[in-house]
């Protein structure tokens, strides 16, 4: 049965009518690690007919900076060597880091450990922010990723919080990285997954929270066309 907060219980979808999208509209999508962010976001970007924007790439390609070149502990003294555009190619979001493609190299578990901490640090949010709503602000996007209701993008009209149990999330994100064929250990990445959640939600910088006036989705039992169907009914309500 799908879970939803009572809040949620808007118009059905047989009372929703087809519209377009301004530029400024924006869908912030909030949640924890393998909740399912990503994928839903793309698939209710094409339902929506707005562009997808993967906030998470870009703080993964700072990620990679970092490890490629030593410098995790000192990332603030080297962002000015730093230069990440996002590109849309046969409608698929690419990384570009430095003029390099990165997209497929930032999607690794020590990428995503790196990632968390990478989030915390104040000079790196203080880079991207602007990055971020200057593309929210010049075309109808969803946008997704830990902040963006409550930091990013506060002004949002449709503001979403994906949950699901720790467990759920830890088994998506192993099946995710042997997809990609990549090992993966279910215990291990269990515990990273809870070790992720601690960080984010504890972090002093724009920790992870539901904000104010998102409405929350349990995806545990949903697939994410489910959910990316219910996001689409929400915006057409509005």
């Amino acid at each position: 049965m799908n879970k939803f907060s009572p809040t949620t219980e808007l118009a059905s979808s047989k009372h929703a009518r087809k519209r377009a999208f301004a530029p400024g509209f924006a869908i912030a999508i909030d949640g924890p690690v393998g909740v399912g962010k990503s994928t839903t976001a793309k698939l209710a970007a094409k339902l929506l007919g707005i562009t997808y924007i993967d906030t998470g790439a870009l703080y993964r390609a700072v990620a990679y900076f970092a490890l490629q070149n030593n410098v995790m502990d000192t990332i603030a003294d080297h962002l000015q060597d730093i230069n990440i555009e996002l590109r849309h190619v046969n409608e698929e979001q690419r990384i570009i880091l430095n003029g390099q493609d990165i997209s497929d190299e930032i999607r690794t578990q020590p990428i995503a450990d790196a990632t968390s901490l990478i989030a915390a640090n104040k000079a790196v949010r203080a880079k991207l922010l602007p990055i971020q709503q200057k593309i929210a602000q010049e075309s109808a996007v969803i946008m997704d990723g830990r902040d963006i209701a409550s930091h990013v993008l506060p002004w949002a009209q449709l503001k979403i919080y994906l949950d699901a149990d720790v467990e759920i999330r830890a088994r998506r994100r192993m099946n995710d990285l042997i997809s990609r064929g990549q090992e993966a250990d279910f215990e291990q990445i269990l515990q990273e997954t809870i070790l992720r959640d601690s960080r984010d939600k504890t972090r002093e910088i724009s920790p992870l929270i539901q904000a104010e006036g998102a409405i929350r989705i349990d995806t545990g039992d949903m697939t994410p066309q489910e959910v990316a169907e219910r996001i689409k009914e929400l915006a057409y309500v509005l």
